[in-house]
């Protein structure tokens, strides 16, 4: 079973006083992966869900506990177009039986660019979310964009069997308990990563980043590394130069 078995359970937990609407993809054409996405500028926006100065969350679970129905899509609060950030959480739980750590990781590491599509541009880390919308975008709801982001789901990932998608736009108490749950799941998501690593044949974290010292045997892997950690330096950097100007 999945080591996030537990935390995929809690869900319906936090959700039991709240009153999710469920939305159908049914007729909505999906995108293929890297078409039409891009930069959205604020005055090109319709909507902003998540972002700098409000609540946000981006939880992502896998299970292995089947999933009959299919997929499933559902939000809670609804998309303002006033322009004004809204907080915002994007809660996935992939359901397959043949789900495994390496599926759910490769999962994370590429959920951005299966999200991204026309008319909205995604910015995400480990625990936030930022999603922008274009006008068009904003008055079309999450029907088009939760359609897109399941059928490029399905189509990478065959062992996904069935995706339970929440949205939640402007519930702050809400969008807090995913977070407390994202902060729960770390340290066991963490170890997960770790895991994958080992089994592709070296332990990331003592790996050499300075080039391909040639005992794992690939470049390609090395090099992610490399830019991941990259990203990691420019992101600290970017928070210390934020907190000095706060200060």
């Amino acid at each position: 079973m999945s080591v996030l078995e537990n935390l995929v359970a809690e869900i319906p937990a936090i959700l039991a006083n709240a009153d999710p609407i469920d939305v159908s993809v049914a007729g909505e054409a999906a995108v293929p992966v890297n078409r039409g996405a891009g930069l959205i500028l604020e005055s090109e926006s319709g909507a902003c869900l998540g972002g700098e100065g409000v609540a946000s969350a981006r939880v992502l679970l896998y299970s292995n506990v089947p999933m009959p129905q299919g997929d499933r899509v559902r939000v809670i609060g609804r998309i303002s177009e006033d322009g004004q950030p809204a907080s915002f959480a994007e809660v996935v739980a992939l359901h397959g039986a043949e789900l495994n750590a390496e599926v759910f990781y490769q999962f994370g590491v590429r959920h951005q660019r299966l999200l991204d599509q026309p008319g909205v541009m995604v910015r995400n880390d480990k625990q936030h979310i930022m999603m922008r919308l274009g006008r068009d975008a904003a008055k079309l709801g999450f029907a088009p964009i939760a359609a897109t982001f399941l059928a490029r789901i399905h189509e990478v990932y065959p062992a996904v069997e069935g995706v339970d998608l929440l949205f939640i736009v402007g519930e702050d108490a809400l969008i807090e308990k995913f977070a407390e749950l994202n902060r729960g799941s770390e340290q066991t998501v963490t170890a997960l990563k770790e895991g994958v690593w080992k089994e592709r044949g070296f332990d990331y974290k003592s790996c050499q980043l300075a080039g391909h010292c040639g005992s794992c045997g690939d470049k390609k892997t090395c090099s992610s590394v490399r830019q991941m950690e990259a990203k990691l330096k420019l992101k600290r950097r970017r928070e210390a130069q934020a907190a000095a100007a706060a200060a």
